[in-house]
């Protein structure tokens, strides 16, 4: 089973509490917001790998290119643009389809191996089991790409945790497809509500089976009152703690600190494991 943690804008506390899963129940750890990665900070993982991941982009014989333009137009990312009879690559938009390659009536197009990222994997006695992170290049725009190719390396028999990308962009998109559950952790606040509506609707647009979850929250009856006329309620609602704050500033998952997120995790995720 997969679940990916996921939130509509930063700072909501998805990693905090991504990790805080992943120690409950022991699971295998994905840290797939691959621009700025740090749930390894609280996992203390040993890591033992670091695997290049490359995408495949193209290039043109100067000899075969006749300018023709036919992969110009086809090209569905608008990759490709012509100047003159010179055709150029928008490396950071092309998706390696290998459709120019096919169109070129003159078999001038080939590919070669681009690197987009790595991934670093090690095991965590934190969680007692491996966690993999994602490091997208400085700079580069293909981090929807990188998940992509870090999520055929999950096993669904595995239990598995996804730290996704906040926000509501492909990449983020990319993190919740492969999920048979999602945790949507939502700041209680005007702007927190707001961007958790959009990332809500993403969730059942797609048919997922979801649980929301509001952190850093000042009362139980201003999260009360935001839902009160919502179909889908908080299953639980973390209060906003000096101790968790304290606790997170130290690197420590809070669910090995503190009984009271270690039960209430518990409880509302336990469930959703067994559904058939």
């Amino acid at each position: 089973m997969i679940i990916s943690v996921v939130s509509g804008k930063g700072g909501a506390g998805k990693t905090t509490l991504a990790a805080s899963i992943a120690q409950v129940f022991a699971a295998e750890f994905y840290d797939l917001d691959v621009d700025a990665p740090n749930a390894e900070y609280f996992l203390k993982p040993d890591f033992s790998s670091k695997i290049p991941v490359t995408q495949p982009v193209p290039i043109f014989s100067e000899e075969l290119c006749d300018g023709c333009g036919i992969c110009t137009k086809e090209c569905r990312f608008h990759a490709l643009y012509r100047i003159m009879k010179t055709v150029y690559l928008s490396e950071p938009l092309c998706h390696g389809c290998g459709l120019c390659k096919m169109v070129c009536p003159q078999q001038a197009i080939s590919y070669q191996d681009s690197l987009v990222g790595d991934v670093r994997s090690g095991y965590s006695q934190r969680t007692k089991n491996m966690v993999h992170v994602g490091d997208l290049i400085i700079g580069s725009t293909r981090g929807t790409y990188l998940i992509s190719e870090m999520v055929k390396k999950i096993d669904r028999d595995k239990l598995s945790v996804i730290d996704g990308p906040p926000g509501n962009s492909c990449a983020a998109v990319a993190a919740i497809k492969p999920a048979d559950l999602i945790i949507l952790v939502v700041e209680p606040t005007p702007f927190g509500f707001h961007d958790m509506q959009q990332t809500e609707q993403i969730v059942q647009q797609m048919g997922k089976n979801y649980l929301i979850i509001a952190n850093k929250a000042m009362s139980d009856a201003s999260v009360e009152e935001y839902f009160k006329n919502k179909p889908k309620k908080a299953a639980l609602t973390i209060p906003l703690d000096d101790r968790y704050h304290e606790a997170n500033l130290k690197g420590e998952i809070l669910s090995q600190q503190f009984s009271e997120i270690y039960r209430g995790l518990q409880q509302i995720i336990s469930p959703e494991l067994t559904r058939p």
